[in-house]
């Protein structure tokens, strides 16, 4: 058996390193090598947000196969997953916020669920041979990547930013230090992060198809312009004489 020549030894080495390379980016770098391939296409950007948010609402994606891996499929254990964790902004507020707050606000939200995420993995054992927690992972930095380039367009196209929800930025840790209460804290958890993405699969369809803001509108800001036009006049009318009246 003849050994490899020295031309295809050399070519062997470039693509070596450059496959360990790509093995040893870290979860940040992947995620800002993604953000430097933005499309410059908003409906093309809209579309990936909305499948992705519609994929990630459905509960047999992440909290169906954790609920059965933890023992919890009982109807009394399902009760307490079905309370929902209080922690995620609700439709209501969410649509209340211009495109660019709504924007960061999920961004934001959603980087504390990835936080959430490894605190669970870490409390209950089980969760670490959960392979829809890698998944809800890689769909979770799918959409803020895709946040991301459709900030940068509506940015580019002179959208005001408006600040974000406050409080989203610092998620809750969890409390729990037995295994029990862990587990349903974890799946309330995820019953929250289901809605969530549920409320913001319905704010993005109510987006237009282009940028312009045709569709969608700050309720806020209306608002604020309905309330100026319905100020009272401060002129004060004159009296008529009496004797105009009768004429």
């Amino acid at each position: 058996m003849r050994a490899p020549s020295m031309r295809a030894q050399r070519t062997r080495r470039p693509l070596l390193s450059l496959a360990l390379g790509l093995l040893l980016l870290s979860p940040a770098a992947e995620a800002a090598v993604a953000m430097r391939r933005c499309s410059s296409s908003y409906t093309q950007l809209l579309g990936q947000l909305r499948s992705l948010a519609h994929l990630m609402k459905d509960t047999s994606c992440l909290l169906e196969p954790y609920i059965r891996l933890q023992g919890l499929d009982t109807p009394v254990l399902r009760g307490f997953c079905t309370e929902c964790s209080g922690a995620f902004p609700s439709e209501d507020a969410l649509a209340a916020l211009s495109r660019l707050a709504f924007l960061q606000t999920v961004s934001a939200t959603l980087d504390g669920v990835l936080q959430r995420l490894a605190v669970l993995q870490q409390k209950c054992l089980k969760a670490k041979d959960l392979p829809e927690f890698h998944v809800a992972r890689k769909n979770i930095q799918g959409v803020r990547n895709n946040i991301y380039c459709m900030s940068e367009l509506l940015t580019n196209g002179s959208e005001t930013p408006e600040a974000p929800l406050p409080g989203t930025e610092a998620p809750l840790r969890p409390s729990a230090q037995d295994t029990f209460q862990a587990k349903v804290e974890g799946c309330q958890l995820l019953c929250g992060y289901h809605r969530f993405m549920g409320s913001v699969e319905q704010v993005f369809e109510k987006w237009g198809d282009s940028p312009s803001r045709n569709r969608r509108h700050s309720p806020r800001r209306a608002l604020h312009k309905g309330a100026r036009r319905a100020r009272p006049s401060r002129r004060v009318k004159k009296p008529v004489p009496r004797g105009q009246l009768s004429r």
